[in-house]
């Protein structure tokens, strides 16, 4: 029963050892998985905000464009409006 015993308690360590490597294994790899995943979920969130900004970027330009061209041709309606008086 001795050598049972010993048989037991070294099977139980070496189970043990085993089963603790295994384990940080396995979450190194979870964890890399997790990394991954959750970067490309931070680039594609960066990526979404950059074109809501390019696009807000652009209709501002817009704008101000058509803003420019308006109060021009406002300015040549007051100066024929300002001949055709006198």
């Amino acid at each position: 029963t001795r050598i049972v015993g010993e048989a037991v308690e070294k099977a139980y360590k070496v189970t043990t050892e085993f089963t603790a490597t295994e384990m940080e294994t396995l979450e190194a790899v979870e964890l890399a998985e997790i990394t991954t995943k959750s970067t490309q979920l931070y680039s594609a969130i960066g990526y979404s905000v950059l074109a809501i900004l390019i696009i807000v970027l652009i209709m501002v330009i817009i704008y101000l464009i058509l803003r420019y061209r308006r109060k021009k041709k406002m300015k040549k309606k007051a100066e024929y409006t300002k001949l055709l008086k006198e």
